[in-house]
């Protein structure tokens, strides 16, 4: 199954996203990922994330994305916090000051505090359950 992802830019946005869901072209729940840490956007700040987890519609999840150098202490954040993270070279080059990185340290850096912090890692059975999705079509043919 599939799930339309509420990325949100500014908070002004989940309103719109709202919107949908009332209209009825989207159905809940609905699943937010908040990227922060963008010139002209919303600030990369625990209060910031803070405000936006509480201003969705009860029942939805919600992801963080930070930007750049806001990737790993966002990250962490919504980890505390109950959120989902997405993290890898889309939104982050490097894995520290001047050293490039790959997708694969930026997921098991991640990974390693997820675990540390009690949140293990969600298998593909485990995100689908979480985001209210059914299996891989064909899945049950196999």
């Amino acid at each position: 199954g599939t799930k339309p992802e509420m990325e949100i830019f500014e908070s002004g946005m989940i309103g719109n996203a709202v919107r949908l869901l009332e209209q009825g072209l989207v159905e809940s729940p609905l699943h937010f990922d908040f990227v922060m840490g963008i010139r002209g956007g919303q600030p990369a700040t625990p209060r910031m994330l803070n405000f936006l987890a509480e201003s969705i519609p009860s029942g939805s999840t919600w992801t963080v994305a930070g930007v750049a150098r806001h990737q790993l202490p966002m990250a962490a954040l919504a980890i505390v916090m109950g959120g989902h993270v997405r993290v890898g070279l889309e939104d982050n080059l490097y894995y520290r000051r001047g050293e490039l990185a790959t997708n694969e340290q930026l997921v098991a850096r991640v990974a390693r505090i997820a675990e540390e912090l009690q949140r293990p890692v969600a298998t593909p059975d485990e995100a689908r359950t979480i985001l209210g999705l059914s299996g891989p079509e064909g899945a049950e043919a196999r």
